[in-house]
């Protein structure tokens, strides 16, 4: 037995760098210190193990909704990883928080409603187009306004969901407020 147990979370962390993201989450679902330690390598200095842990945290999501109890710090995180420069940070942070939003955004309507309205006045058009897609999941009529902005905008965004891909940034704020 080692002197010193460097514990279950460089255990994860080296599944990760593994692309074990399956069984890590196997292993979330049975393991509370599995989930929490997932949470915390969210600020690990390597950008590929955040960008799994995102993505290892969505499928868990998917997999049972409550596996994680969601705090307003960790929301802001995960929030703020959408401004990442690391494209597959970015995009995990993106499929993460609309998992957040779907779940629980009634509980987190104001941070997402915070970070909305800053990224749509300082984001690129592809944080612009996500945020879009937010206002409609949590049905933020209250932004309508911001929304029109939008309508007549040509440029085309990619966005790491299904039929989002070369789509005119407009597009995407009509549907926002047709639904809204």
């Amino acid at each position: 037995m080692p002197l010193f147990s460097f514990g279950k979370k460089n255990k994860i962390k080296k599944m990760l760098e593994d692309g074990k993201i399956e069984e890590v989450v196997r292993k979330a679902l049975e393991d509370k210190k599995v989930r929490k330690q997932l949470i915390e390598l969210l600020h690990d200095e390597n950008q590929g193990i955040v960008g799994d842990s995102l993505i290892a945290i969505s499928t868990l999501l998917r997999e049972n909704p409550n596996a994680i109890e969601f705090e307003e710090d960790i929301v802001k995180d995960i929030l703020k990883l959408l401004n990442s420069k690391t494209a597959y940070v970015r995009d995990g942070a993106m499929a993460l928080s609309l998992e957040i939003a779907r779940l629980y955004g009634d509980k987190f309507r104001n941070v997402f409603k915070d970070t909305i309205e800053r990224n749509l006045k300082e984001g690129d058009k592809n944080i612009v187009a996500f945020s879009l897609l937010l206002i409609r999941e949590l049905k933020l009529a209250e932004l309508k306004d911001e929304v029109k902005r939008f309508v007549d905008i040509e440029d085309k965004v990619m966005l790491p969901f299904e039929g989002m891909r070369w789509v005119k940034l407009g597009d995407i704020a009509k549907e926002t407020l047709n639904s809204l």
